[in-house]
């Protein structure tokens, strides 16, 4: 009986973080239960420009982010801007095979929509994190 109202009590905890950002896929809106690798001292300018923000990176991210290694496959990285519960921006860096993949969500009529990179619209975020090759592409990295 405990183990079924612990599980019904992670599915709704679930649900409610998706719900909350919703138009953000279920593998990057957890991420406010990853570990906050980056939140002071992070670059003012740029295209994230303006907001406070906060990095929060996924256990297999998290592991090795302060190593100065490469992060490995299947590392996934959010920024965070504004305030916590309502984000102005949630930028999703992803390590896949073939390198990072980027998605940068922004809040438009009740719902995150999809704004820069995805599938095929990779310019531009790659253009700007190249800057940051020496940091595994990762401007927020020490």
């Amino acid at each position: 009986m405990k183990q079924r109202l612990l599980s019904a009590a992670v599915v709704a905890l679930m649900l409610a973080l998706a719900a909350g950002l919703n138009g953000v896929p279920p593998r990057y809106a957890e991420y406010g239960r990853w570990e906050v690798v980056a939140d002071k001292g992070l670059p003012a300018g740029g295209p994230h420009a303006g907001q406070p923000k906060v990095v929060y990176a996924n256990p297999l991210a998290a592991r090795e982010w302060k190593s100065g290694k490469a992060l490995p496959v299947g590392s996934i990285v959010v920024k965070t801007a504004g305030p916590a519960d309502a984000p102005s921006l949630i930028a999703v860096m992803e390590k896949r095979a073939g390198g990072w993949y980027y998605e940068e969500y922004l809040p438009e009529g009740g719902k995150y929509v999809l704004k820069f990179g995805g599938p095929g619209k990779q310019q531009l975020c790659v253009g700007c994190h190249t800057g940051a090759k020496a940091k595994d592409y990762l401007f927020t990295r020490p």
